[in-house]
This record gives structure tokens, C-alpha cells and sequence, in this order.
């Protein structure tokens, strides 16, 4: 079964304010807890919403598509087995099982007289061309193998142990395996920090405003998958005037509290299978985190403000090439051989220091 959703009509309904979920909305948000009641009244809003507007249909071939004897073929079939159904003689039985067997064969005819017909017609201009190129170079599919845990190397058969048996190799691989060096000093700093944080900020950043959100909401990318809440960059690219506005004032409450959303925090795991290493193995899969595009738009608004920062400020140094734009970590590896380059035609000596992270997830 697949989920169809009608996007049109999500439009639509999320232009009704005067609903359940939203009525519990404050008319003012100020504080962490009114953030985090407004944050949870809309994501229930938007959910019910898509949910009212899909249904669930069978996964099947687009026959209008077909040709027409291979869609008469498939009715002639279909006909046969619910007369055998009905009338479950012999001859009934055996003709549909004809059917089928011709049906299947003229299938898999047609299948392949697509496939050569876009091999003929495909090129590197052709809008189908990278899609076939990263199919074919991709494995497909691959059901996760049972897992061996540790220390007793028994398996984890069912999904939920699976579940279990990562997440337990992934906190293992996170944790320091020696104790810190001067706990001393590092509680010295956790306390500043903790000061810092406790203090109103000297400088006050910018108000997001309707038409940042919009151009954030414009650039989401529809066909990426959602967060731990479920709403999709489909879903948000629908929000109506009012929901868009009811962002701003969201986001601006979170900006004056210096204030990060816990619900934005949390995250959907899944783990993806190393390429080249065994796949029953825990420590083979690293993890990619699905994080909610509302929070995701917030952090984009939080790292435009934090970039204009550190640059009037002059805070960032020359040779930083990473999160920059405009700059990428080739140029600075270009850089590098540039360097030592020039340290052969002056017989210099260059000397470089690289650390290797072997459990970088």
C-alpha cells in the first residue's frame, strides 16, 4: 500500500484557522512554555490535516500506460479467475492459470520494450539520464541482516533489537574512552558557560520577518524526508499567509529567549550501511538523523545571524574554509600543495600536522 496525499486540498484546509488545535494557541507568546505549547498545537493542526487529506491505495503498474493487448490480456485474466473462484471446475482452473502465464510473459515483453526504448532514446540532456545512472550504480533495497551483539555474539533478528544493537555500537563509539585530563578546569568552564547563558544578551539580533520565512519555506526542498513529528517540506511549502506569520512570531519568541526548542532537538535515527564493511555487524552502520524541517528552517535563521556576527566582528580567521560560502576544503588542500610547492623552489621545509578521527561518524 502507498499513501497518497492531495496536496491541493491541504492547501486549502490549512487556510481554516478556527480549528481545535490552533484555538489553543496563545494570542501572545512570550515565554519557553507558551513557545513549546504553540509549537505542539500547530505540528497536531498540520499532521490531522495531511492525514484528513490522504488515502492509502495498492501499489501497482499505471496501465494506461500499457499497450492494448497487454490491458486486454490483464482483463482476460482478471475475468478467468473470479469464474474459477466462482465455478471451480477443472477447465476453469486451467484456463486461468493459461492467462496467467501469458500475462506474465507479455508483462515482462513490455518491461523490456521500455527499457530498450529509453536506452535508444536517452541522453546526457535527457531528464531521465542521472536518474538511470544513479539506479543502476545503486544497490537497491537490501533488507538489514540479522546483527551479532556483543560480548556474547548472539543476533538480533527483529527490528526492534536491530534498533537496539546500533544504538548501543553508535554510544559506544561516542564515548571517551579515557577519563578528561583536568576535571578541574573543565568544570571551571561549564560554569562560565552556564553564567554566560544566564545573562541577557548585549546585543540584540535581528527580528525574523514574513518575507525571510517565505524565502526559507521557497527553498525547502519537497522530496526530503521529514522529522521525528511527521510534517514534510511538501506540507510546510503549503502554510497559508497565517501560518506563515505564525512562525515569525514563534521564531521571534524563541530569538528574544535564546531559546532552542527541545521538540526541534529530538531527531529519527537510521542507520546506513558503511560501504565495504560487513553488514552484521553494529559498527558498520552509521547513523543519519531526520530532524524537523520547522527546526531546520529555525536553524538557518540562527546561523544567518551568527555568520553576519562573526564576520563584522572579524572573528573568523582566513584560513577556515569549512561552512563558509563561497569557499570549500579542495581549495584549501589546492592551498596546501601551493605551499609546498613553493617551500621546494625556495628549499624550505614544509611541515604538517593531520589528525585522523578512525570512528568519525
Amino acid at each position: 500500500m502507498i499513501k497518497i496525499t492531495d496536496w491541493k486540498r491541504v492547501s486549502t484546509a490549512l487556510e481554516e484557522i478556527d480549528t481545535p488545535a490552533l484555538n489553543n494557541i496563545p494570542d501572545v507568546i512570550e515565554t519557553t512554555d507558551e513557545i513549546d505549547s504553540s509549537i505542539g498545537a500547530l505540528t497536531n493542526h498540520i499532521r490531522t490535516v495531511v492525514k484528513k487529506c490522504s488515502r492509502e491505495v495498492p501499489e501497482s503498474i499505471d496501465r494506461r500506460k500499457l499497450p492494448a493487448d497487454a490491458l486486454e490480456l490483464l482483463r482476460a485474466k482478471n475475468a478467468a479467475l473470479r469464474l474459477a473462484y466462482a465455478y471451480p471446475s477443472r477447465e476453469n482452473r486451467s484456463k486461468a492459470r493459461a492467462l496467467q502465464r501469458r500475462a506474465r510473459a507479455r508483462m515482462f515483453e513490455v518491461k523490456n520494450e521500455e527499457w530498450s526504448n529509453l536506452m535508444e532514446d536517452i541522453s546526457p540532456t535527457h531528464q531521465a539520464f542521472w536518474k538511470v545512472t544513479k539506479a543502476l550504480k545503486s544497490e537497491g533495497y537490501l533488507p538489514t541482516p540479522p546483527l551479532k551483539k556483543k560480548p556474547d555474539s548472539s543476533l538480533a533478528v527483529d527490528d526492534l533489537e536491530k534498533a537496539e544493537c546500533i544504538a548501543d555500537s553508535i554510544e559506544l563509539q561516542c564515548s571517551h574512552t579515557l577519563p578528561p585530563h583536568d576535571i578541574q578546569h573543565i568544570t571551571h568552564i561549564e560554569e562560565e558557560v552556564r553564567h554566560k547563558t544566564s545573562l541577557d544578551p548585549a546585543d540584540d539580533l535581528a527580528p525574523v520577518s514574513r518575507d525571510e520565512v517565505q524565502k526559507l519555506v521557497k527553498d525547502l526542498k519537497a522530496k526530503k524526508a521529514p522529522g521525528l513529528d511527521g510534517i514534510s517540506n511538501k506540507a510546510i511549502k503549503c502554510f497559508p499567509t497565517t501560518l506563515l506569520s505564525l512562525l515569525v512570531v514563534i521564531f521571534n519568541a524563541c530569538l528574544k529567549n535564546c531559546y532552542f526548542p527541545p521538540v526541534w532537538k529530538e531527531a529519527e535515527v537510521i542507520g546506513i550501511p558503511k560501504p565495504g564493511k560487513p553488514r552484521d555487524l553494529p559498527a558498520s552502520y552509521r547513523p543519519i538523523s531526520l530532524l524537523s524541517g520547522l527546526g531546520k528552517m529555525y536553524e538557518k535563521i540562527l546561523k544567518t545571524r551568527l555568520s553576519d556576527y562573526l564576520f563584522s566582528k572579524g572573528l573568523i580567521i582566513n584560513e577556515q574554509f569549512g561552512f563558509r560560502p563561497n569557499h570549500s576544503c579542495p581549495q584549501q588542500a589546492l592551498r596546501l600543495v601551493e605551499y609546498i610547492t613553493e617551500g621546494f623552489k625556495t628549499k624550505k621545509r614544509t611541515v604538517a600536522v593531520f589528525f585522523r578521527c578512525s570512528q568519525g561518524l
